[in-house]
C-alpha cells in the first residue's frame, strides 16, 4: 500500500516489524525517535547515538526532531515537519506524518539492503508500549522531567512522584497560610494600638487647648492691670506690691525649663526690633526676657520662680 489511508493498526504492525519495536499507540511516535530510525532504515546515515528512544522531556524530543530535520536537509527532502504539533503526542498529527513517512519509505527504500534496527540503536532500551498510556500522560511526564532534575521516568515511577509533588505543595501552602494568619493578627493588633494612640493624642490636644486658654486669660488680665496702674486708675500704696505681684505672674508665665533657652537675636542699630505680642510670648516659651508696656526689657531668672525666696 502507498501509506496514505492505512489504518493505525497496519501502520503500527509495519513500524514494529521494521524497527523491532513494541509500540501500542501511534501517539508514541511523537517523541520523534521512530521517525529518525525510519529514515535511517532508508539511508543508514542518521546519527542514531543522538536519538533518544526513552525521551520523556521536551528538550530530549526536540533533539530527536533536530536529527530528523538534519536528515531531511541532507537528502533534500522538501517536507515541513510540524514539530510543535507532533511533540504534543496527539493521534491525528502523528498518524498523518507516519502515513507520509510510510509512503516515502516505500518509494525510496532499497529492498536489497538488509537493515538491523537493534544494532543501529546500539542496544538502547526501547519502551515496550505500556510506558505511555495516552498523549496527555506523555505531556505530564515531560513537564515533570523538566521541573525536576531532568531524570528520565517511566509511567510506573511518575505516578508516585506526582503524589509526592502534590503533598509537598499542600504542606507548603499550609505553612504559607499559617504565616499569613499570624501576620494578619499582628496587623490587627498594631491597628488597635494606633487607634489607642490617636485617641490619647486627641485628648491631650484638647487639654492643651483648654489650659492654654486659661493661661491666655491670665496674661490678658495681668497686662490689662499693668496698663491701668500706669494710667493711674488703680490706686497704689507706694510700696509697689501690686506691680511686683503682676511682674511675678508674668515671670511664671514666660519661664522655660533648662535646655530650652534661645539666644537673643543680634540686630543692627538701624534695624527696628519687632515687639512680640502677648500671645506670641506664650507660644515662644524659650525667651527669658519680659517686655513691659513701656518698652523696658526686664530679664527673667531661669530658676523656679515659685520657690524663689523673694516675696511679693
Amino acid at each position: 500500500m502507498s501509506g496514505f489511508g492505512e489504518s493505525r493498526t497496519e501502520l503500527l504492525n509495519w513500524l514494529n516489524q521494521l524497527l523491532n519495536l513494541n509500540y501500542k499507540k501511534v501517539e508514541e511516535c511523537g517523541t520523534g525517535a521512530a521517525y529518525c530510525q525510519i529514515m535511517d532504515s532508508i539511508y543508514q546515515d542518521v546519527p542514531m547515538h543522538r536519538v533518544k528512544f526513552h525521551a520523556t522531556a521536551e528538550y530530549e524530543m526536540q533533539t530527536n526532531y533536530k536529527v530528523l530535520q538534519s536528515c531531511f536537509t541532507k537528502h533534500n527532502i522538501e517536507k515541513t515537519v510540524l514539530v510543535d504539533k507532533l511533540i504534543r503526542c496527539r493521534f491525528q498529527d502523528n498518524l498523518e506524518f507516519l502515513q507520509w513517512l510510510k509512503k516515502y519509505w516505500v518509494q525510496n527504500k532499497d529492498s536489497t539492503t538488509a537493515y538491523d534496527p537493534t544494532s543501529r540503536r546500539k542496544f538502547r532500551p526501547v519502551p515496550n508500549g505500556s510506558g505511555t498510556s495516552s498523549g496527555s500522560s506523555l505531556n505530564v511526564a515531560k513537564r515533570r522531567s523538566i521541573a525536576t532534575t531532568g531524570t528520565n521516568f517511566s509511567s510506573g515511577t511518575s505516578r508516585p512522584s506526582s503524589v509526592g509533588l502534590r503533598k509537598i505543595s499542600s504542606d507548603h501552602l499550609s505553612a504559607v497560610q499559617s504565616e499569613l494568619s499570624q501576620a494578619q493578627g499582628q496587623i490587627a493588633n498594631l491597628e488597635n494600638e494606633l487607634d489607642t494612640y490617636k485617641d490619647a493624642i486627641t485628648i491631650m490636644e484638647r487639654e492643651r487647648d483648654f489650659y492654654f486658654g486659661k493661661l491666655r486669660d491670665i496674661e490678658i488680665l495681668v497686662q490689662s492691670s499693668q496698663d491701668l496702674i500706669q494710667e493711674g486708675i488703680y490706686p497704689t500704696d507706694g510700696s509697689g506690691s501690686l506691680e511686683k505681684f503682676l511682674n511675678k505672674v508674668q515671670q511664671i508665665l514666660y519661664a522655660t525649663e533648662d535646655g530650652f533657652e534661645n539666644e537673643q537675636p543680634v540686630v543692627n542699630e538701624n534695624e527696628q526690633v519687632q515687639q512680640p505680642q502677648p500671645e506670641q510670648r506664650l507660644h515662644n516659651n524659650s525667651s527669658h526676657a519680659m517686655l513691659l508696656m513701656d518698652g523696658v526689657t526686664q530679664d527673667i531668672p531661669a530658676q523656679n520662680l515659685i520657690t524663689d525666696e523673694e516675696t511679693f
